[in-house]
């Protein structure tokens, strides 16, 4: 390896020779910012490039016209990492012809099984909210937010979440409920772009845009399975079932 020491005072002496007045950086700097040139370089075409994929993904979801095209595409190009790991993807269940349409969280095992979302023990204690206002699955329509079982039933995290966002968007697009229900922590988040908890922002009415649906009425409540956990909130998760019911009326 060469002095460092010596290549400096061949360089300047080289300056010197040449009539050059005005000493550039020393070597570690410049080296340093070449090294911080391209990496910022790099940095800015790896941004480029996901603003491109994303307008490519957008661009393509706008020729998708029905749901069998959404799921077809949403196996074959969703970049989620969850799909390596599930047994089946969890696409929906029930009448994508309903006035409401609900979303929840991420599938858990029995759902993985099954293929369909919200089943198991919390599975059984929605179709028990659903009924006390006069709903079942056969005039629902349910899904979740993430489309695949994280394994060993964790939280999705924010990338899993972003890489199904703009497929569960379309989903809502193509549906076009007069009502959407969010339902947990996970699926609110996702959708209204906040980070505040769900006992601060369930029971409340927004009035949101989806791709091209316009001031869709949605709603978040809690979660089945954490009623199963925290059974003293019911009270308050029937308080928002009783707040559906009145707008569900408005469309029958």
């Amino acid at each position: 390896m060469i002095d460092k020491v010596l290549l400096k005072k061949v360089l300047l002496e080289w300056y010197l020779v040449n009539g050059v007045e005005n000493t550039l950086l020393p070597i570690e700097n410049r080296a340093n910012n070449s090294s911080k040139k391209i990496k910022w370089e790099n940095s800015s075409n790896k941004s480029e490039s996901f603003e491109k994929n994303d307008e490519k993904l957008d661009l393509i979801l706008n020729g998708v016209q029905s749901l069998n095209q959404l799921k077809d595409f949403i196996i074959s190009n969703c970049d989620c990492s969850l799909k390596k790991t599930a047994k089946n993807i969890v696409f929906s269940e029930g009448n994508p012809k309903s006035n409401i349409m609900l979303i929840g969280e991420a599938p858990g095992e029995d759902e993985d099984k099954s293929g369909q979302p919200f089943k198991g023990e919390a599975g059984q204690l929605l179709d028990k909210m659903l009924n006390s206002i006069g709903l079942k699955r056969e005039n629902t329509y349910l899904t979740n937010i993430i489309f695949w079982r994280p394994p060993g039933n964790r939280k999705p995290t924010e990338i899993e979440i972003n890489a199904c966002l703009p497929f569960v968007k379309k989903h809502i697009e193509l549906v076009s409920p007069n009502i959407l229900v969010l339902v947990g922590a996970t699926a609110a988040k996702s959708i209204y772009k906040i980070q505040s908890g769900i006992t601060q922002i369930r029971g409340q009415w927004k009035n949101i845009n989806i791709n091209k649906l316009k001031n869709l009425k949605s709603i978040a409540i809690f979660h089945p399975a954490f009623l199963i956990r925290q059974p003293s909130r019911k009270r308050e998760a029937w308080e928002d079932l009783k707040k559906i019911k009145v707008e569900i009326d408005k469309y029958t």
